[in-house]
């Protein structure tokens, strides 16, 4: 190669990186225009919406709140304590808010409860039930079908007059599970206090359902016990589990490779073969059938399976089987848990304060007496009101589920001066509801005086009395809220009137764990509560 040939190699060699320089700098200059522009448009429109703390791109708000998966909703009061009581949260590409004072639930439900009634489409659901997923009443969107099972179940299955007839049975389950409490005292054996209000809590259920006894004395059907109580949590931890592409659904490959699906599979097909085992549809049909043909008047009482099988929906045609069996399974697994935690929470709460639990005992004694075959009836509770606000005040400081499922908006709506879109979630975070100071003296401490003193707080409104909503709030709010209440009560009432309790040997009020976990949606006891129980002086 000659002089002159290389030098000319060299100046198109210069030549051209100049032109790559210059590529460069426009390439730099037009990205960072693009950012600024993102960055003004982003507060453009934060103006519109809540505060809440600054958004990533691509992800939003995900970070935060994925930090504290397992006490979200202690995270999400701190964050709701510096932003304000109502906050927005950019989870991914979805808009969200959270709700985390008295006055904004209270605001927000009394102007928009139909706007936010609907329910969002998650991956568990999908997974698990593919199209019918939204055909169970926890899951249902806000239209039609969600409006005929709901009043379905506020006439037939809720209301005043089937809880009325159900009274019976409720008594029955408690009396058959004191006896075997009292079994296992006479053996000086420590009581594992939640798996024996689970017991009681599964056998009111599956009598109200069909009519049929699963634990304890004259069991009805072949008790897995284990098994049962093993579903229902994973069913539980399985529905709250924070999935990334229910916020960005260009990340589902992030479930697969956590093995979500097989998981969710897993949960729905333990569920479906124990519930199948116990809610026979067509045998529940059979017999309804061959009652019918019988002269005679039958002396048998309706199940719900039975009520549901006559129930007609709006254009006259009866609920599909499938139908049934996902509202029957949803207030199964709904009612036998997070009545008995918060019956178990209540008994830690008055282990730790003795003086509390005398002065309960003395309470129920002075109305249900010393007759050794007297139990506390549903009709003696309107006349135990320091009971009520223990339960009153077991229900604020320990919300089976402090964070609400989460509701979805079916239409854009103007909340507060802001702009809401279309599909804006929704978390009630009742954790923080129940501690807000501008309500509660002493949010942290246990004071059951403070619902004596206020007896009008009622936790089965849900529109009329916000500061105490275990239940929920507003047309999404618990359709058994009655039912879990009086249940609640009238195990306690029961435990502190045919028992003494005390720590096993080695325990003491210091040194008694009482750690919370948050698994899925619920607020549980971590370890077993194992207490001992002495049938007091009245009891046979």
């Amino acid at each position: 190669m000659g002089f002159v040939e290389m030098t000319q190699n060299w100046r198109l060699w210069l030549q051209e990186g100049s032109n790559v320089s210059v590529y460069g700098t426009v390439l730099f200059v037009m990205f960072t225009t693009s950012c600024i522009l993102h960055v003004l448009s982003a507060i453009e429109r934060r103006k519109k919406l809540p505060p809440g703390p600054w958004p990533w791109p691509f992800i939003g708000n995900l970070g935060v709140v994925l930090r504290k998966t397992g006490a979200r909703h202690k995270f999400l009061q701190a964050l709701g304590a510096k932003y304000g009581g109502l906050m927005y949260l950019g989870l991914g590409q979805i808009p969200c808010l959270v709700v985390s004072s008295v006055a904004v639930v209270e605001s927000m439900f009394k102007s928009h409860d139909a706007t936010f009634s609907d329910r969002p489409q998650t991956y568990f659901r999908k997974v698990q039930y593919g199209d019918s997923a939204m055909r169970s009443l926890s899951s249902a969107g806000y239209g039609s079908y969600w409006r005929q099972v709901r009043r379905m179940c506020n006439t037939e299955l809720f209301s005043p007059g089937t809880h009325a007839s159900q009274e019976g049975v409720r008594r029955e389950e408690i009396q058959n599970m004191l006896d075997v409490l009292v079994h296992e005292c006479k053996r000086r054996k420590p009581i594992d206090l939640g798996d024996w209000l689970f017991g009681v809590s599964t056998n009111n259920m599956t009598r109200m359902l069909i009519n049929k006894r699963y634990y304890g004395t004259g069991a009805e059907i072949p008790e897995k016990k284990e098994e049962f109580q093993g579903m229902v949590k994973s069913r539980t931890r399985a529905a709250g589990t924070f999935v990334i592409s229910d916020f960005i659904p260009s990340l589902t490959f992030i479930a697969k490779l956590q093995g979500l699906p097989k998981r969710f599979r897993e949960s729905h097909e333990s569920a479906k073969a124990q519930m199948e085992s116990v809610l026979d549809v067509e045998e529940h049909r059979k017999n309804a059938i061959a009652r019918a043909s019988v002269d005679i008047k039958s002396e048998y009482s309706p199940d719900f399976v039975d009520v549901l099988l006559k129930a007609p929906l709006d254009d006259g045609q009866p609920l599909a089987d499938s139908d049934i069996k996902f509202l029957l399974t949803d207030l199964m697994i709904a009612g036998t848990e997070t009545t008995g935690i918060t019956v178990e929470w209540a008994m830690v709460e008055l282990m730790l304060r003795p003086e509390l639990r005398k002065q309960a005992q003395e309470e129920i004694d002075a109305v249900v007496g010393a007759d050794p075959e007297r139990f506390v009836q549903e009709s003696d509770i309107q006349k135990l009101p320091f009971l009520v606000a223990i339960l009153k005040e077991t229900f604020r400081v320990h919300p089976v589920a402090p964070l609400n499922v989460m509701r979805s908006s079916y239409e854009p709506c103007e909340f507060a001066g802001y702009y809401l879109p279309a599909q804006t979630r929704l978390i009630v975070n009742q954790y923080a509801i129940h501690r807000d100071p501008s309500v509660y003296e002493n949010p942290d401490k246990f004071e059951p005086r403070r619902f004596m003193e206020n007896p009008e707080v009622n936790p089965l409104s849900g529109r009329d009395s916000y500061q105490l909503i275990p239940f929920g709030v507003g047309r999404r709010m618990c359709p058994a809220s009655n039912l879990a209440f009086t249940m609640a009560l009238l195990m306690l009432a029961n435990l502190l009137h045919t028992f003494d309790w005390s720590f096993p040997d080695g325990v003491t009020a210091d040194n008694f764990d009482v750690s919370e976990e948050f698994l899925g949606t619920v607020l549980r006891k971590k370890t077993p509560t194992i207490l001992m129980a002495k049938p007091r002086s009245h009891v046979q």
